[in-house]
């Protein structure tokens, strides 16, 4: 036994375990060779990567920035737009204000005229109606006054030198010049 002994004992010499096999046989190389490609990929490519990012974010804030810029510059037009619209509107409401005074002072002055010719209308009318008055009435009056006469003549003229001393009175009158 003693041979078989020394042959594994050798074997087990042989099988000693130094610190490459540790490293070959574990997967600590594989890990650290993994590793340093993970470092070595990350420094080539890592940096590039953040500046495209860093450049896509700064172009971003830029574009940003003048879309504010835009936006505050087109505010500020509507803002003008609308100062200029709100005096355009009082503008309007005044001239609006200022003819409808004209209208309202020329409706009155039509009006002043229509009643003035109205007015004058009812007085032609009123003068009008009297003068028909006062001749029917004068109409009326001479004609009772010719009957009142008539009738007084026709007593009178039953009187023979009454009615030969009118005659001559009325011949006389008539004889005289006229005053007209």
């Amino acid at each position: 036994m003693s041979a078989h002994t020394n042959q594994n004992t050798k074997a087990h010499t042989h099988h000693e375990t130094g610190p490459w096999q540790v490293l070959v046989e574990s997967n600590l190389v594989n890990v650290l060779i993994l590793a340093l490609a993970f470092v070595y990929l990350g420094n080539k490519f890592l940096p590039q990567i953040i500046n495209q990012r860093k450049n896509q974010i700064s172009k971003e804030l830029e574009d940003a920035k003048q879309a504010r810029l835009k936006a505050e510059e087109e505010l500020s037009t509507i803002k003008r737009k609308t100062e200029n619209i709100v005096s355009e509107i009082e503008e309007i409401k005044n001239e609006a204000k200022k003819t409808a005074k004209i209208i309202k002072n020329q409706i009155q002055e039509e009006t002043e005229k229509e009643l003035e010719q109205v007015n004058q209308k009812i007085k032609r009318e009123i003068n009008s109606n009297y003068e028909e008055t006062v001749q029917t009435i004068k109409k009326s009056a001479s004609d009772s006054a010719i009957k009142s006469a008539e009738e007084a003549l026709s007593k009178v003229v039953s009187n023979y030198e009454v009615q030969k001393k009118l005659m001559e009175d009325f011949v006389s009158e008539l004889n005289k010049p006229s005053k007209n």
